[in-house]
């Protein structure tokens, strides 16, 4: 009996033995297809699940564009923040070294003009690259001009000469063709092509691509802007550090109306009756933005426009100018 069982305790391992070496050829295949199962299944929805992904993306876009308008209003804030683009002015590209000093470049977009507060029908306008001056023309810049060109000065100027201290003051009491006559003049001086903003470049360059009321925000700050309510009174530009666009253009909102290069046709939807007649009457009337010193916070927003004869003079009105930049291929 002792034999027998010493005999099946040393067989027994050799009889299983064999179905184990069955069973490992089947093992071995199981994890290479499971291998192969797992490369493939990764790979296919990196070829076509990230792919379509993308197509989904890129139909939102091009069937539903963002511009201005779509956009959420940013919250209001008492003081630019350092990462906020009136501050950080990150929006804005590097200024090319051809560009004289005084102007900020303006990242070209598409906008919306118009609507909301102007009652004006809604225009979505494609806007390339420029460069805005950083502020109005200011007296002594317009001295200089006056000097090389023996241009007479204007009519508010005693003496023919800017008023002691109001040198770094906006020039006024100009027509749009005085302001023309600027432009060449300055362009022929810069080798730059100088002209004057139209009414979707000037509001892109003061409110950037948000929906702001104000340059700074959506709130009214009293501390902002030259208005009825700070005194009435046109300021030096650079007077208020919270007027700054996100660009990085000053005095975009109150201070003095800016004129533009748009001109007013019969088949806008003017509204003022005034303008209606003037029209009718024949005058040439261009668009001014950005109200002055002598209106209420809620008309001297980034939106607010008017329309005047081209002839007119007056200490309320005043201007900055464009370059042109260099467009990318």
């Amino acid at each position: 009996m002792t034999e027998k069982k010493e005999q099946i305790i040393q067989t027994a391992p050799l009889a299983t033995a064999p179905d184990e070496l069955r069973l490992l050829p089947f093992a071995v295949a199981g994890l290479v297809c499971f291998t192969i199962a797992v490369v493939l299944g990764t790979g296919s929805w990196l070829v076509f699940g990230s792919r379509a992904g993308s197509k989904i993306q890129a139909a939102a876009e091009t069937n539903f564009p963002i511009v201005a308008a779509d956009k959420p209003e940013m919250p209001a804030s008492s003081e630019p923040s350092p990462n906020s683009p009136a501050s950080a002015i990150e929006t804005a590209p590097a200024i090319e070294k051809s560009l004289p000093e005084g102007v900020v470049a303006v990242a070209g977009s598409e906008i919306a003009i118009g609507g909301g507060a102007t009652k004006m029908p809604l225009e979505r306008v494609i806007v390339p690259d420029f460069a805005i001056a950083e502020t109005e023309v200011t007296n002594a810049q317009y001295a200089e001009f006056i000097k090389e060109t023996n241009r007479p000065a204007p009519a508010n100027w005693p003496d023919g000469a800017p008023p002691a201290g109001r040198e770094n003051y906006p020039v006024t009491s100009v027509s749009f063709k005085d302001t023309q006559d600027f432009c060449a003049w300055l362009s022929r001086k810069t080798g730059l092509p100088v002209r004057l903003p139209s009414e979707a470049e000037w509001e892109l360059a003061a409110r950037g691509t948000t929906a702001n009321k104000y340059p700074w925000g959506n709130e009214w700050k009293k501390d902002a802007a030259s208005s009825e309510e700070t005194g009435g009174r046109v300021s030096a530009v650079k007077s208020f550090a919270l007027n700054r666009s996100p660009f990085g253009a000053y005095d975009m909102a109150g201070n003095v109306w800016e004129w533009t290069q748009d001109k007013v046709s019969k088949s806008d939807a003017v509204l003022d009756p005034r303008v209606k007649q003037a029209l009718e009457n024949g005058e040439v009337l261009r668009i001014v933005k950005g109200g002055s010193a002598f209106e209420k916070s809620d008309l001297i927003t980034v939106q607010s426009r008017y329309e005047i004869p081209q002839s007119t003079k007056d200490v309320w009105v005043g201007f900055r100018y464009v370059i042109e930049r260099k467009q990318n291929p």
